[in-house]
């Protein structure tokens, strides 16, 4: 009886554990230098191909899901960045981790958030988390509540190990106001993400072990041929470099400054990776995702599509 108590107890555990996306799990996971050194050599080929692109611009993150025992590794994985739109997939989860999926409007605007990348959904999502409204510069203490009321996002994330920063809207002209003001004066509450990070809860998300992990699955599901154009973060990214019969949940990222994707796969094979790639200072540059995850492809032994031709990028 002991015994059998002491199994249930150690299954409770695993269960509870598996429950949260926790980037301390994620610390936990074997380090494979197989894979250090493949994702190394795919960055210098990439940092080769693209000579404007500096080493400390660019970040890896790779998690192989296709056996029971996951292993990782990473190239920069912990240099922090800004993240433009990836940054939606947390608030993303804090919505089913706070329980406000059934706010209204906000599955509404959770699906435009993610499926097309609208910063007016995100920016009503982020209100819901934090329990704020935009407006007019604040002073005093009420400002600090607003941070405060922000920051509170930080600390769901803290609590699960992460150290990011989410507490600002992404924006296509602003911010204004006392959103601009969040911000502080050196911009010292940008939002922050590592490829680690983000690799770290696409992971969990894929397992099935986040809250509401199915849910969130439809959400960054990407047909490789969407049907719409404003639908397609597959063009120009990971999904680019997908061999035929691939499967992709993935949310891209990018401005001016900064152009990312991160991704969960499965390959015809029945392998299936999350790949995370962060990218600096050549964001313009539409072929440079899609190169460098051909590139990690390569080194996995992995088939890939062939380039298509290059467009012109528009900010998200």
């Amino acid at each position: 009886m002991r015994a059998m108590r002491r199994k249930l107890t150690l299954v409770l555990l695993l269960v509870a554990t598996a429950a949260h996306a926790d980037f301390r799990e994620f610390l936990r996971i074997s380090v494979d230098p197989s894979i250090q050194a493949k994702l190394r050599r795919a960055a210098e080929a990439s940092l080769k191909q693209f000579p404007n692109l500096k080493a400390d611009d660019l970040a890896i993150t790779l998690v192989d899901l296709t056996q029971p025992i996951l292993a990782r590794g990473d190239y920069h994985g912990d240099a922090p960045f800004y993240p433009a739109s990836v940054i939606k997939i947390f608030f993303m989860s804090d919505i089913f981790l706070r329980k406000k999926f059934d706010v209204p409007d906000v599955p509404r605007a959770m699906r435009e958030m993610i499926g097309v990348s609208d910063n007016d959904a995100t920016a009503y999502i982020l209100d819901i988390l934090a329990g704020t409204e935009p407006g007019p510069d604040l002073q005093g203490k009420d400002l600090q509540r607003f941070i405060e009321k922000r920051r509170s996002i930080n600390q769901d994330f803290a609590r699960l190990g992460y150290d990011i920063s989410a507490m600002c809207k992404p924006w296509s002209f602003g911010p204004y106001g006392r959103d601009l003001q969040v911000l502080g004066p050196n911009r010292e509450n940008r939002n922050r993400l590592t490829s680690n990070a983000t690799a770290s809860l696409i992971t969990w998300i894929a397992r099935r072990h986040a809250p509401d992990s199915e849910v969130m699955l439809d959400f960054l599901f990407r047909p490789l041929n969407p049907t719409r154009p404003e639908e397609d973060q597959v063009k120009e990214f990971i999904g680019e470099a997908l061999p035929a019969g691939a499967k992709e949940w993935s949310k891209a990222g990018w401005t001016s400054e900064v152009r990312h994707d991160v991704a969960y796969l499965e390959f015809p094979d029945k392998r299936k990776i999350v790949l995370a790639i962060y990218t600096r200072g050549q964001a313009a540059d539409t072929k440079m995702i899609p190169a460098i995850a051909r590139n990690v492809f390569a080194e996995f032994g992995i088939a890939a599509a062939p380039p298509a031709p290059a467009t012109a990028a528009s900010g998200r």
